[in-house]
């Protein structure tokens, strides 16, 4: 459920911002301020499920009830954000409201951009670990009787066909 929330709103901020182009809506910054704050929420979000997925991966946990209600947190303060905050009244100004949603935003970018190279990093040992499997499979098959019968026939075969070449 957690995912299919962020896709449907990520591309609701996609859509918003192509409209934000167009003369169809008018978009205030003090709106561009509680989206940024959703955005913040969700990516906290995100950072909230990485960490603990690498703490029960590293401590071989089973998922904590008390974790799962921490990103249940986010995501409703990520809606709160979208549709309570446009409601209250906030004495702003407009230099705040800049400054604010600035802020966020870079905020929300940087932390982005650290899961990104956290996550990546986390999936190139993976691919490195697979790597080293397969070749180990390798290894075994072909140090195994059933290996050995395999390499000497098709060593067999060939050295029949450069016979029949040079001839």
């Amino acid at each position: 459920m957690t995912a299919t929330f962020t896709k449907v709103a990520g591309i609701g901020f996609v859509l918003l911002a192509i409209l934000r182009l167009t003369p169809l809506i008018d978009i205030t910054g003090k709106w561009l301020l509680y989206i940024s704050i959703a955005a913040f929420f969700l990516i906290l979000c995100d950072l909230i499920e990485f960490m603990i997925e690498r703490i029960m991966a590293n401590k071989k946990l089973k998922s904590n009830k008390f974790l799962a209600s921490l990103r249940s947190l986010f995501l409703s303060c990520a809606v709160l954000a979208i549709i309570v905050l446009p409601n209250i009244k906030i004495d702003l100004s407009v230099k705040q409201v800049n400054a604010f949603g600035d802020a966020i935003t870079l905020i929300s970018l940087g932390i982005a951009i650290t899961l990104i190279g956290f996550k990546t990093e986390r999936k190139e040992p993976i691919s490195i670990m697979r790597q080293e499997t397969k070749e180990n499979e390798i290894r075994e098959f072909l140090s195994s009787n059933e290996g050995g019968e395999i390499v000497k026939k098709h060593i067999e075969e060939l050295s029949q066909t450069n016979k029949i070449e040079k001839k």
